[in-house]
């Protein structure tokens, strides 16, 4: 059975979800993006095993929440730019460098354009906070809108959605990627 693109991406997504929120707030240099939050789920699980072993820690013996608690602990996890990023690079193919982006590079000119919410589609941002925060549309179905962010709030990846209608919903705008001809090189691979 041949899955949709759609499909294929929820099932990366959900690699994501229940990783904790991390932002390197410092600014400090680590040569490997896991330890910066903007690492790769795959990165992620892979680094939080590499420190399991090195505490003789049996992950598989770990509930979520432990499993969640250990990577808090360890400074695993990822920011809203960093799954934005590694979901754009999947679904549209982009070739974005995780460490060189951010929430408001994501949502500006010349990387995307504004849109109307109700253009909304699959792989398009919301930008909130002004620029501050990010967060990956899923998909766009009739007026509700289901997404995927990694927020300080939430304190992990986690789903959510909101009807276009909803006036409690807060963003500062719907950003689609433009064509991958006017991104700036500084910000690939």
């Amino acid at each position: 059975m041949v899955r949709s693109k759609l499909a294929e991406l929820r099932q990366e997504a959900n690699k994501y979800i229940g990783i904790p929120y991390f932002m390197n707030v410092s600014k400090k240099y680590h040569p490997e993006l896991v330890m910066v939050g903007k690492g790769s789920a795959k990165e992620i699980a892979l680094k939080t095993i590499e420190f399991a072993n090195l505490e003789n820690k049996k992950i598989m013996d770990m509930t979520p929440q432990e499993i969640y608690n250990f990577q808090k602990k360890h400074r695993l996890g990822i920011d809203c730019s960093g799954l934005s990023v590694h979901l754009l690079n999947f679904y549209l193919g982009t070739r974005f460098n995780p460490r060189k982006t951010s929430a408001n590079i994501l949502t500006s000119t010349p990387l995307s354009k504004k849109i109307n919410i109700s253009e909304a589609d699959t792989a398009n941002l919301i930008r909130q906070e002004k620029g501050g925060h990010v967060i990956f549309i899923i998909e766009k179905i009739g007026d509700k809108i289901i997404y995927i962010e990694s927020s300080r709030s939430g304190r992990k990846v986690h789903y959510g959605e909101f009807d276009i209608h909803d006036k409690s919903f807060k963003y500062n705008g719907i950003y689609r990627i433009t064509s991958p001809q006017s991104i700036p090189d500084i910000l690939m691979d």
